[in-house]
């Protein structure tokens, strides 16, 4: 049986040449031949290999080694073939064509099972089309990014620059605080952004509304609706009126809740409709005030005039003078009245004029402390500023000398309840809630208006004092001359009285 030395001995065998009769042309025939495959062949794998480590994203890198190994033994064969010629160490290339046939086959039995996914991968066509979709894709996304982006950045224009004030409230496990606002919210309550946006209600309102609030919020998450109200709030310069909206935004998976909300200052609205329906309420009231005017004042002048010649007839100290003189004062106070009357109905607009507020209040102020001068009253003025305003002096004098006279009797009555009660009276001009505008004001310590007249104080013939102290006409002849300027009285109870204030529009100076 032959060993492996006897396979690879060649002392018994002939060179490969001598079968080709060492023919020159024949030998470098398959010389040249076996070297350009050999070669060729082993300069393959150097690119399959390095395909192979470069290109990671490879489906089956691995079959690049085998097939590498595969062609190396192949090329190894024809070098031999080569060494044959001259050198009959044909055991030594058996060996080697051995070597080539098994990783033949184990490459062919590799290659079959990978056929069908072979035969699956996208071809070049099918990449192109993808590749084409997938930026058609890219650019539509994109689009829609930038849209999303000007969209975005229009709402939050809209935000900034709305006048009313914008908040979004986000919903938290200890309660609901501000996550934005807009700049109009910031100047509507006067505080920092960075004081607001992290903050509740209780932050910028009273303990009341702040509750108010807080729980239109919860029924408004609650209910997940809409929800729009109107609300009234006291303070330092009046009452004001705020509507107030609120809006779920979306639901986003993972985050809080949010409310969308709006606030506006709508007081100057409903002041303006209270004005239209004042004025035509006034109107009727004025046109019977002078027809009833006009009609009482002949019989009482023929009353006075008839009761001065009986009083003339009679002896001074006897009882029937002294019913006619009673009679004539009567007569007298029912003249003042039947004055006042048309005083409330006469509408004589005049030559408007510019003149200074605070000179006007300075004088009117002067008359009342000289005429009370006895009551122990005190009538403080401050006014550092000129107020430059449109309209009458004299009336607008007569108006002040109105709110002081009412102010006057409220401190004499609560004098006689409380005689160690103050008894001041301080008129104020200062700059008005909005630009180009002034406030007067006149506060008391008199006790107040009464709850039950604090609706109709401003009505004719309404009075709190006592009958036959009052007419009831003070008070709406001067808030008819205020509104004559541009302004609308106001009233509310402070400290140990109450305060009558008007907001009248400043005249701009023009530049000579």
């Amino acid at each position: 049986m032959p060993n492996l030395a006897t396979l690879f001995d060649s002392d018994a065998l002939a060179p490969h040449g001598v079968c080709l009769l060492w023919r020159p042309e024949l030998l470098w025939l398959h010389v040249v031949s076996d070297a350009l495959i050999g070669l060729a062949y082993w300069s393959i794998p150097i690119v399959l290999i390095v395909i192979a480590r470069r290109r990671r994203d490879l489906a089956f890198p691995w079959t690049f080694e085998l097939f590498a190994l595969f062609i190396l033994a192949c090329g190894a064969t024809h070098f031999l073939s080569i060494w044959t010629l001259w050198y009959p160490d044909y055991g030594l290339e058996g060996a080697v064509k051995a070597v080539t046939a098994v990783v033949s086959v184990v490459t062919a039995i590799a290659l079959w099972p990978l056929l069908p996914c072979v035969l699956a991968l996208p071809s070049s066509a099918d990449l192109a089309r993808a590749n084409t979709a997938l930026s058609r894709e890219v650019a539509e996304r994109r689009e829609a990014e930038a849209r999303a982006r000007q969209s975005e950045a229009r709402l939050a224009g809209f935000f900034e620059h709305m006048s009313d004030a914008l908040f979004v409230v986000r919903a938290e496990r200890g309660g609901f605080v501000f996550e934005t606002v807009n700049p109009s919210f910031v100047r509507l309550f006067g505080r920092p952004r960075e004081a607001i946006e992290g903050s509740g209600p209780d932050v910028l309102l009273d303990a009341v509304p702040a509750a108010e609030l807080t729980s239109a919020f919860a029924t408004c998450f609650g209910t997940g609706a809409p929800r729009d109200w109107e609300s009234t709030i006291t303070g330092p310069e009046g009452i004001r009126h705020w509507h107030t909206v609120l809006a779920p935004l979306p639901d986003i998976q993972g985050e809080p809740r949010r409310l969308l909300g709006s606030l506006r200052d709508v007081t100057e609205l409903r002041r303006l409709q209270t004005d239209l329906v004042e004025a035509a309420r006034r109107a009727t009231i004025g046109a019977m005030c002078a027809g009833v005017a006009h009609e009482m004042s002949q019989p009482v002048n023929i009353i006075s005039l008839w009761a001065d010649r009986a009083r003339a007839t009679l002896e001074v100290g006897t009882g029937a003078r002294r019913a006619i003189e009673v009679i004539l004062g009567q007569t007298r106070r029912l003249g003042a009245l039947l004055e006042r009357m048309r005083e409330l109905a006469r509408d004589t607009p005049g030559e408007a004029e510019t003149f200074d507020a605070a000179e006007a209040a300075a004088a009117a102020v002067e008359v009342a402390r000289r005429s009370w001068s006895l009551d122990r009253i005190e009538v403080t003025l401050d006014a550092s500023e000129p107020a430059p305003v449109l309209g009458r002096p004299a009336q607008f004098e007569q108006a002040l000398l109105h709110l002081l006279e009412n102010a006057r009797d409220a401190v004499l009555r609560r004098r006689r309840q409380e005689p160690d009660a103050l008894a001041q009276i301080q008129v104020t001009l200062r700059a008005g809630p909005q630009p180009g505008q002034m406030t007067l004001a006149v506060q008391d310590t008199g006790g107040g208006v009464p709850a039950s007249l604090g609706a109709r104080i401003l009505e004719p013939f309404v009075t709190s004092k006592d009958p036959g102290e009052g007419t009831g006409l003070g008070l709406p002849i001067a808030a008819g001359i205020l509104r004559g300027m541009g302004g609308r009285l106001a009233w509310l109870n402070r400290g140990a009285g109450a305060v009558f204030q008007v907001a009248l529009p400043l005249v701009r100076e023009h530049p000579a």
